[in-house]
């Protein structure tokens, strides 16, 4: 563990991995309070737990929302993750890691409210932003494998 910590790129990878899964988490207790609101459920057995609720086949539109910004985070986050780890691992700089963690996590965030709050062309951007970060780390990897 010891060997882990003194990588140069580890203190931002452990900081910003940490908030990019609690923002995840975060996203998906809001995907949850929206269908508490909503008081709509998919499963007839969750009736029971969310008092003055009704199943429907088709969750609320703000649930809707909330969901598609988790599932948006769940297919872009897991691939930054493993970039950013291999980047560390393979001895990526502080200020690399600082740098394309950091941009990263802001442009996740900035998408996610912008994703709750309808905002464009805010979200697209927010989007580029991050997949720019992602690229300049695949750059960084395939320039110190090859």
């Amino acid at each position: 563990m010891n060997s882990l910590l003194a990588l140069p790129a580890y203190q931002p990878f452990a900081l910003f991995a940490c908030l990019l899964v609690l923002k995840m988490t975060a996203v998906g207790f809001i995907t949850a309070n929206e269908r508490r609101k909503a008081k709509v459920v998919l499963n007839p057995e969750d009736v029971s737990v969310n008092p003055g609720s009704h199943a429907e086949a088709q969750e609320a539109p703000a649930t809707l929302r909330a969901k598609r910004a988790h599932i948006n985070d769940l297919e872009n986050i897991p691939g930054f993750l493993t970039l950013a780890t291999i980047f560390t691992l393979t001895g990526g700089t502080a200020r690399g890691g600082w740098s394309y963690f950091g941009v990263y996590f802001g442009a996740r965030l900035l998408h996610t409210v912008c994703y709750m709050t309808e905002t464009q062309p805010w979200r697209t951007a927010s989007f580029f932003v991050g997949q720019f970060a992602q690229f300049g780390l695949i750059v960084q990897i395939l320039l110190k494998a090859f």
